[in-house]
């Protein structure tokens, strides 16, 4: 196992190597270094995020953010200290890969190869972002739970949720999983522990300033539909067939849309992201084997992206290393599918970015398509679940198995067995 963490490893360096000096996987014409890198001097000079320097992101984004700084704040140092940073953290992912892998009834040297292939599939966004940092919390929260430690698990999920808000999703099926497990006092001792990281951070944020904490919240309910999202594509599809005006706004640090029927799009879309997430939750409780509750939250994050009214192109982070567990289980459609929506996504992105936001016909393409193959992984995903729980109910109880007869015969048996 050793050889091959080893050869995963230099795979991810390799990979590595490549988004930093190789075209195309090194193009990172569109990142958010600036911003960060903007947001991380400040900060690292005493300024408090939320009161002093506008924050978007949850209280634990800040140190993902300005650790590499420390090294040094100038734009070139800034870039190769982010890099490796999130080398780091991308290393500690596939490790979590195998490890989760291993108690979920994978293999483990599959899980960390397709895991350390991420800076392939993704090319340069991968260091560009911070967002590995709570893929890798997720990750040990999920190994956490798997691991019948559930009060530790739901806070980590809560600690990778006040990094960036998408573990949160994970929260309902987990609690679910441990209800189905039979766990119901572990399932709330395991969702107080979510609240009380959740209300300790939160109340930090809001401590350091109660408008500024505020606004962050405001900052992301303010924001348009954003032109890779799902319900961007309903507008155009709108706008083309002559209802309605999509209109093109820069705004929020990305390009949307506005449309007399943005509301009503993306309102429905997330309620039909309330249904898949209590879909899921109900799978997991009916089959609360560690695999399932890896499957379930797999599905929730690629819904969540698919669904939701932004889908920034590193949401892909957030899926990948999941995918990787799917190769692990020999579930091959599925693995294959999520790697078609990384390998689309960086065909549109950053190369055909601006010919999207133009409403040139091929990225538009992509992008439909990569959204498609992400409502394939959901499916594909909650079919298998689905499936599980089927055949779970059919099994039904178990039986204790009976006795062995205590003949003399059977005790000479067991006693040779035992010395043998």
């Amino acid at each position: 196992m050793r050889r091959a963490a080893l050869l995963a490893l230099v795979l991810l360096v390799c990979g590595w190597a490549l988004t930093l000096w190789v075209t195309p996987w090194s193009n990172e014409r569109v990142n958010d270094l600036f911003v960060y890198r903007t947001y991380a001097e400040p900060v690292l000079d005493g300024a408090l995020p939320y009161r002093d320097v506008f924050s978007e992101y949850p209280p634990l984004a800040s140190p993902a953010i300005a650790l590499p700084g420390v090294v040094g704040t100038g734009a070139e140092t800034f870039r190769l200290a982010f890099a490796g940073w999130t080398l780091l953290l991308a290393a500690s992912l596939v490790l979590l890969c195998g490890v989760l892998a291993g108690r979920t009834g994978g293999s483990r040297g599959r899980a960390m190869v397709a895991a350390a292939l991420m800076p392939l599939l993704c090319g340069a966004l991968v260091r560009t972002h911070f967002d590995l940092a709570p893929v890798a919390l997720t990750l040990a929260a999920l190994w956490l739970l798997s691991a019948a430690r559930p009060r530790a698990g739901m806070a980590v999920l809560g600690l990778g949720a006040m990094t960036k808000f998408f573990p949160l999703l994970i929260a309902p099926v987990a609690l679910a999983w441990l209800v189905g497990r039979g766990s119901r006092k572990e399932a709330w001792q395991g969702a107080a522990a979510l609240v009380a990281v959740l209300a300790v951070l939160g109340a930090a944020a809001v401590a350091a300033s109660p408008d500024g904490a505020l606004d962050a919240l405001r900052y992301h309910l303010d924001r348009p539909v954003q032109i890779e999202s799902t319900p961007a594509l309903a507008l155009l599809a709108l706008d083309e067939a002559g209802v309605g005006h999509a209109v093109s706004i820069s705004s929020h640090r990305s390009d949307g849309l506005v449309h007399p029927a943005d509301g009503l799009a993306s309102g429905a879309l997330a309620a039909a992201l309330v249904g898949v997430i209590a879909m899921l939750a109900l799978f997991a409780a009916k089959r609360p084997d560690p695999r399932s509750l890896v499957l379930a939250s797999l599905a929730a994050v690629a819904a969540f992206a698919v669904l939701g009214k932004v889908l920034s192109p590193q949401f892909m982070i957030w899926i990948l290393p999941l995918g990787a567990l799917a190769f692990a289980w020999r579930m091959h459609a599925l693995a294959a599918t999520v790697a078609a929506a990384a390998v689309l996504t960086q065909l549109e992105f950053p190369a055909r970015y601006f010919d999207l936001v133009a409403r040139e016909p091929l990225p538009l393409t992509l992008v439909a398509l990569r959204n498609a193959a992400l409502l394939a992984v959901v499916a594909l995903a909650t079919t298998a679940l689905s499936g599980a729980a089927a055949r779970s109910r059919s099994r039904g109880p178990r039986r204790p198995p009976r006795p062995a007869p205590r003949s003399a015969t059977g005790l000479r048996s067991r006693s040779r067995s035992a010395l043998g």
